[in-house]
């Protein structure tokens, strides 16, 4: 039973490893062979590699239809007019307005016809401050895009996350028309709750928290105290977690079978544990619903079912094979949902809890308590690297005071409030709440406390797929039972790990272009020397580029120390993520514009950008063409005082021009020789804008590789047709992060080029979709238009 649990979870379990799927076809006719021969020959290898193909052929089938089932591309970017209902909370958006949640039900088109699939999901941004209810039926008008999201070595996959989600479609909605629902539903009861807290706590940030921990709405949560909780490795209190629903439900089994026992006839018919496990079951039904039901809670109640089941038909199934089984009804539901983090968090922290804590059977619960959560902060490590790129050796002292304070004293206080606030009495609920927020207030000061001590929390990357297996194995020896020998294994499992990859580059020179999206960031890397040209857009108050894409990017190649950070000009699409990436990693120098005081600065010498700064790494000479002091003090607007960076050894040179425009193209052909600015590989200003890539000066580059670092389906439609009809008119190829994620060229001193494009070789499936025209030719994309599409 185990075995056959193991192989078919296995099967499931593969699926985010793909980089592309495989037809289903063959894989279900292998598995009837399979299947035939079991029954033929009763091999039991026959039936467990069946269990594995079947389930592994459910989960790529699954996956192939939510593909299949994305809007078509000929509808991205035109408008359409929508009917459906909203689902699920609305929230705040990262810069302004809200996201909520859509299911279209009619889809009007200008030409031809689009039925959108059944059960379509689109995840909408609205402006203004009114959001629409969960449940109303909305009209309004719609511009889309594909799921689509930076690819990079490294960093958050938002195109992950959405196919987990289940979005079929990303964009922003307009003249919003919606009418309430004359109906109760669970989500409008959390959205009161949310309304409540806002209205009765407007100054207390902490309230935010406690709504959180009660019905995982995060909405109110502020954005440093999440960054404070991630410091410090708690952040995984904040979701509603299986513990919260398990207490419940064993309160309620311990009131109702005390309670029932004042009717000792009952008992003699039926034993008093059975009507006190379906009262528990119900009620860990209901608050998970109450909770947003997810992966954590869905989990344990199916657990629970299990458990109650095999209760009441006095029958005994192993703790593991439970969990095996929950597992397998969660992925077989869903099988998209193991690409969720929550997915991996849940069922990993309880096969581990299972694992190790038979061997503190026997201690005093406060040492079985300490122990096991030491040992479940190093046991998942690994996975939290893996999943977030982020490590906090502060994590087990802050999880020892964390997890009791939140798990027996705000929870339990925050669930009371929130069960008063629904019977009406909305006096005692405050009181319940306001004794919970105050303990949080105290846990956010001593998170504080642990979050300022020296190098609490930094970027990490494991260096691909085989350094997290390496780290897996390191902390499966230090912790195994079985032998203390084998823990002298560890040290040579973290050798690959703790020891930077070989990115020795003699003679060579690797540029990296990072997807960053609407924006720029190139790293520059010679045999011994680093240099980071931008850094990408800030995303919101509190998020940027910086973070989410070129720390990671920059770690997972081992790399800690940056020679010069050179910034370009002040726009936020190239300067928006310097706060981030001078916190997380140790700076030389800085050249080019400055950031705002007090935002990392400290200790950095900084130069500004002049004509005529030259400096030679390993062989290479980067030269600054631009801008002189005139041009600085002269130039109409900030892209003309971009800083022009060329870099050549040889017959080969890079040349990056920021975000200058034909008016400093010109000045920079004025003032330099053609031989001076003739490339190999040339970075396009402006991200490939009709201002830009002139002419005259594309004529004298004449480079042999162009790249864009664009947006997709950006609001200024970079890169210009123009300036793509310039390069095929010249011969010259180009590659857009858009559609090849990352960028990566290296180059000798002979001009030879070597290209790798993240999105086409080394994505996952899921960013592997088959290509659009508008990564090919915008032109032919602005004549398409909307055309019929039957589902």
């Amino acid at each position: 039973m185990g075995l056959l649990l193991c192989a078919t979870a296995s099967g499931l379990l593969v699926l985010p490893l793909l980089k592309v799927l495989p037809p289903p076809g063959p894989l279900l006719l292998a598995t009837l062979c399979l299947l035939v021969s079991w029954w033929r020959w009763r091999r039991r290898w026959l039936l467990l590699s069946a269990c594995f193909l079947a389930s592994f052929c459910w989960s790529v089938a699954s996956a192939s239809r939510a593909l299949e089932e994305r809007i078509p591309f000929a509808l991205e970017g035109e408008p359409v007019v929508a009917f459906g209902v909203v689902e699920g909370l609305p929230d705040p958006a990262e810069r302004a307005g809200f996201r909520f949640r859509f299911r279209p039900q009619h889809v009007e088109v200008r030409e031809g016809k689009y039925v959108p699939p059944r059960g379509a999901l689109w995840l909408l941004h609205g402006a203004g401050d009114v959001a629409p209810a969960p449940g109303d039926a909305c009209r309004l008008t719609a511009r889309l895009k594909r799921p689509h999201g930076a690819a990079n070595p490294a960093g958050f996959d938002y195109e992950e996350w959405l196919l987990s989600e289940g979005i079929d479609a990303t964009g922003t909605a307009r003249a919003l028309d919606c009418r309430p629902s004359a109906g109760l539903s669970v989500d409008r009861i959390r959205l009161g709750l949310r309304n409540t807290f806002r209205q009765m706590y407007p100054e207390r940030p902490a309230a935010g928290v406690v709504l959180a921990l009660v019905s995982g709405d995060r909405a109110l949560v502020p954005d440093a105290m999440w960054e404070t909780y991630v410091a410090t490795g708690i952040v995984h209190l904040m979701a509603i977690s299986g513990l919260h629903v398990a207490m419940l439900s064993l309160v309620v089994f311990w009131l109702v079978r005390h309670s029932l026992r004042a009717l000792p006839r009952l008992g003699l018919s039926w034993p008093l544990q059975k009507p006190a496990l379906i009262s528990a079951f119900v009620a860990g039904i209901a608050y998970s619903l109450f909770a947003g039901y997810s992966i954590p809670t869905e989990r344990t109640l199916i657990m629970m079912a299990v458990v109650s089941a095999a209760m009441m038909l006095e029958r005994h199934i192993p703790a593991l094979h439970v969990l095996l089984l929950a597992l397998l009804a969660v992925l077989l539901w869903s099988p998209l949902a193991v690409h969720a983090a929550g997915f991996w968090l849940s069922f990993g922290a309880v096969a581990l809890l299972m694992l190790f804590g038979r061997g503190v059977r026997g201690q005093p619960a406060w040492r079985q308590a300490v122990l096991l959560q030491v040992a479940i902060s190093f046991l998942l490590l690994p996975l939290t690297l893996w999943l977030f790129e982020r490590i906090s050796w502060v994590s087990p002292f802050a999880n020892l005071l964390a997890v009791p304070l939140v798990t027996f004293a705000i929870v339990p206080l925050g669930l009371a409030g929130s069960l008063c606030w629904l019977a009406g009495a909305s006096s005692m609920a405050g009181v319940m709440w306001s004794g919970a927020i105050g303990l949080v207030e105290v846990l956010d000061a001593c998170m504080a406390q642990f979050a300022a001590w020296p190098g609490a929390s930094f970027d990490f990357s494991l260096p691909g797929f085989a350094g997290l297996v390496a780290l897996v194995l390191a902390v499966t020896c230090l912790f195994q039972p079985l032998s203390p020998s084998l823990r002298l294994l560890a040290p040579l499992f973290l050798l690959p790990v703790l020891l930077p990859p070989d990115t020795r580059l003699p003679g060579l020179l690797r540029l990296t272009v990072i997807d960053v999206g609407q924006g720029l960031s190139v790293l520059v890397e010679t045999e011994g020397h680093r240099l980071l040209y931008d850094t990408g857009p800030a995303l919101g108050p509190h998020a940027d580029a910086g973070r989410r894409h070129v720390l990671p990017t920059i770690s997972r190649q081992g790399i800690r120390f940056i020679d010069r950070l050179l910034l370009s000009h002040g726009d936020n699409d190239h300067v928006g993520g310097a706060r981030s990436v001078m916190q997380g990693l140790a700076l030389g120098d800085g050249l080019g514009t400055a950031p705002v005081a007090g935002q990392g600065t400290a200790g950095i010498f900084w130069r500004a950008c002049r004509s005529g700064q030259r400096w030679t790494w390993d062989g290479w000479e980067f030269a600054v063409l631009y801008p002189d002091d005139d041009q600085r003090r002269y130039a109409r607007n900030d892209n003309n005082r971009s800083c022009v960076l060329r870099i050549s050894r040889g017959q080969a040179a890079v040349l990056m021009t920021g975000d200058l425009e034909r008016l400093g193209e010109l000045s920079l052909l004025d003032r330099h020789p053609p031989a001076s600015l003739r490339s190999t590989v040339w970075v396009l200003g402006h991200h490939g804008s009709r201002t830009s890539t002139s002419e005259e000066l594309l004529t004298v580059v004449r480079p042999e590789l162009s790249l864009i670092s664009a947006g997709y389906r950006n609001a200024y439609r970079h890169p210009s047709p123009k300036v793509l009809s310039r390069l095929e008119a010249a011969g010259i190829p180009w590659r857009n992060t858009a559609g090849s994620g990352a960028i990566t060229v290296q180059l000798d001193e002979q001009g030879k080029l070597q290209v790798h494009e993240f999105r086409r070789e080394s994505a996952g499936y899921w960013q592997r979709d088959p290509q659009s025209p508008f990564f090919t030719d915008w032109t032919a994309v602005f004549a398409l238009g909307a055309v019929g599409v039957n589902r």
